[in-house]
């Protein structure tokens, strides 16, 4: 029996021995066979910044303007991107192609960045990009969902309508008046609605000038301010050439050109005299010196054929001295106290002016003599210019000049024509701009 029982126990030792040993084996003979890293996120794209060249106005733009855009992609497994070729542009949801884009990549950690670049962009309406989708493939297949952005810009290439009117107001006064179908951008010294779509301004005195009215996107209406009805302020200038006719040419400030009816005949005929009036200022406002040569030279005067007053070679009245109503030679034009400079007859076979020789048939027959520089200021620019423009034979328009600056070719070359305006100071720049435009020509309309 004590035997029995010694086996047993021998028994269970060595069956628990051999449990234990086989568990410990298969513990040690487990090993990795596979690491799989698993992609459960589509690629993502994101609209991060845009940039518009119109900065003032940046919800708008035209064909002139730069429009950036940037995005990123959201994925660091890639397997296919094809965005830069499948982009897609819109306006009003319709597909459009710029005439000229262009993009660039770089990439940051797990973005990637694209920056597009639209030039010249034609058509209208909201501008927005479409990136279909399938356009980013990821390593697990998987492929971004189709993606519009809507940019806020407005490309606009429609030019603004306006409406122009003047109307008579108080004190013989004037309000120009422009409605417009869409609304615009300020313009300095004019009153602008609420709604950014009318524009006013009060004048005192007649004006012919060209004006752009502009819209957010930078379109532009080309009209002509005229104001023609303001009696407040009345200016009105002459010329007197030696011509069959021997008569005053007037003009207003409306861009007459005064002289072109005599070198329409001869456009060697030269101005001998000019006339200035104006109502509505002080007598002394306006203020003019000319340069006046003449046959007879220095140290002699000329007397003036039609009206019996004197002239002197050189600047009239004097160097760095100024003519007016109040102190200079005055006649009467028309029932009018006006302003005269020069006089008829320099170029007039015969007339020896005063002590001076006669001149010669074939020195008269040249046209050689008259006024050869302009220069005319106010008492008081604060609120108003005087600008004016001298045609001169052979060499066409000159320089506009304006408030004190002479105009001249040289002072022994007389001009043929010149004209005149007396203009808001806030207005000065639009007038002169077009007068330069006729620089070296023979424009006389």
């Amino acid at each position: 029996m004590k035997k029995i029982i010694i086996s047993l126990c021998l028994f269970f030792i060595l069956a628990s021995l051999s449990i234990n040993s086989y568990a410990k084996y298969m513990i040690e003979d487990i090993k990795i066979v596979a690491n799989i890293n698993i992609d459960g996120e589509i690629p993502k794209i994101e609209f991060i910044n845009i940039e518009n060249t119109n900065k003032k106005y940046n919800k708008y733009a035209n064909r002139t303007h730069t429009i950036t855009i940037e995005i990123r992609i959201k994925e660091k497994n890639i397997k296919e991107d094809n965005t830069k070729k499948n982009l897609k542009f819109l306006l009003d949801n319709t597909e459009f192609r710029p005439r000229t884009w262009k993009t660039s990549k770089r990439t940051s950690g797990e973005y990637i960045y694209y920056t597009i670049y639209l030039y010249e962009i034609s058509g209208n309406g909201k501008l927005k990009l479409k990136i279909p989708e399938g356009s980013v493939v990821d390593m697990a297949n998987q492929v971004n969902e189709e993606t519009v952005f809507d940019t806020g810009i407005l490309i606009d290439n429609i030019a603004p309508v306006v409406n122009y009117s003047q109307d008579k107001i108080e004190d013989g006064k004037v309000l120009a008046k422009m409605k417009v179908n869409e609304k615009i951008r300020e313009v300095n010294a004019w009153n602008l609605s609420e709604e950014d779509t009318v524009l006013t301004k009060e004048f005192a005195c007649n004006v012919l000038y060209p004006f752009n009215v502009t819209d957010l996107a930078g379109n532009s209406t080309n009209i002509d301010v005229k104001i023609d009805k303001a009696t407040n302020i009345e200016l009105k200038y002459g010329s007197i050439s030696e011509s069959p006719m021997n008569s005053v040419q007037y003009g207003t400030g409306l861009n007459e050109i005064v002289g072109s009816n005599a070198i329409k005949v001869n456009n060697k005929y030269k101005i001998e005299a000019m006339t200035l009036w104006w109502k509505g200022l002080e007598q002394d406002f306006i203020q003019t010196n000319c340069y006046i040569n003449t046959y007879w030279g220095v140290g002699k005067q000329g007397r003036c054929y039609t009206y019996e007053t004197r002239y002197s070679y050189g600047y009239n009245p004097g160097e760095n001295q100024y003519a007016t109503i109040s102190n200079g030679t005055k006649i009467n034009l028309e029932g009018k106290i006006t302003l005269l400079l020069g006089g008829t007859g320099m170029n007039r076979e015969g007339n020896r002016g005063i002590g001076g020789k006669a001149i010669p048939e074939e020195i008269a027959k040249q046209h050689l003599f008259g006024i050869s520089s302009l220069n005319i200021k106010l008492k008081n620019e604060s609120k108003y210019s005087i600008i004016y423009q001298a045609w001169v034979e052979g060499e066409g328009w000159l320089e506009p000049v304006s408030d004190g600056k002479e105009t001249t070719f040289a002072h022994d070359k007389p001009i043929g024509a010149y004209r005149m305006s007396l203009i808001p100071k806030t207005e000065k720049h639009y007038l002169i701009d077009s007068w330069k435009k006729d620089v070296g020509t023979n424009n006389m309309k």
